[in-house]
């Protein structure tokens, strides 16, 4: 077990599970996120920019909250973010359903082509060439 150093406050911690930021740090956005959560619940269509100026929580954490998709169960909350390929609106993640699908089709493209390149590769291997041992001898 390695010790690792905290993304945010930059102390040497012990992590557990893969952690990239220490517990305290964990513990602190876990109480943004409980204010942030609250205030939602008296204010349900307020944006990122009005949770930032009520709560005092910056708005890059609210964006992140987002991502995880924090917000879903709450009801009647319309937080949206932006798509980080076309720029459309979208509730939770990173893109919206189109451009994961361009992402994935084009994923897969790219995985065909290499495993067909592959698959010729290996028939080339697997052969026995009997020209190449007769001029050996």
């Amino acid at each position: 077990m390695g010790l690792k150093k905290c993304k945010r406050c930059r102390k040497i911690f012990a992590p557990v599970a893969d952690a990239k930021v220490c517990p305290r740090c964990i513990q602190e956005e876990e109480d943004k996120f409980l204010i942030v959560k609250e205030y939602l619940w008296d204010y349900p269509g307020s944006t990122i920019a009005e949770l930032h100026e009520a709560t005092g929580v910056d708005e890059k954490i609210i964006r992140k909250f987002a991502k995880e998709g924090r917000f879903l169960q709450i009801n009647g909350v319309e937080i949206t973010i932006e798509c980080e390929r076309c720029g459309a609106p979208i509730k939770s993640g990173r893109f919206c359903p189109a451009c994961s699908d361009k992402l994935r089709s084009g994923i897969e493209k790219i995985k065909k082509a290499d495993s067909s390149k592959r698959s010729k590769e290996e028939d080339n291997n697997d052969r026995m060439f009997l020209g190449d041992r007769i001029k050996r001898r």
